[in-house]
């Protein structure tokens, strides 16, 4: 059974204020800029450029501080914030059909259609 939550705006606004505190922390301790996080949490930050498909670092950084540190939900916030911006050109799809695999490797299914290729690899 669905049941109206009042409060609206005013809720929303109020939860937000209890989310910023929470993320600041103890007040006797410096805040953390946007430098030090791009600085100190290198792979972090790349982490969620990649995973957020999104090249921006000091946006990473600013994302990682507003999701609290938690690294899957600073991907969530930049993948929302991807989509919001304008897109600036389009790609033609590409004829896969001469394609030739170097490396077809699975670890879920054991038999592949065509099987595995290990290919050149390290590991």
């Amino acid at each position: 059974m669905y049941v109206a939550v009042k409060g609206g705006e005013a809720a929303i606004a109020n939860a937000h204020r209890l989310l910023a505190d929470r993320r600041r922390g103890d007040r006797s301790v410096p805040a953390l800029r946007l430098d030090q996080i791009v600085e100190q949490l290198a792979l972090g930050v790349d982490r969620v450029m990649s995973e957020g498909s999104l090249y921006d670092r000091e946006l990473a950084a600013l994302a990682v501080v507003q999701a609290r540190g938690d690294m899957i939900e600073a991907i969530f916030l930049v993948r929302a914030y991807r989509t919001t911006l304008p897109r600036f050109g389009y790609t033609n799809p590409v004829d896969t059909g001469a394609m030739q695999v170097e490396r077809r490797v699975s670890a879920t299914y054991k038999d592949l259609p065509g099987g595995q290729v290990l290919g050149p690899t390290f590991d």
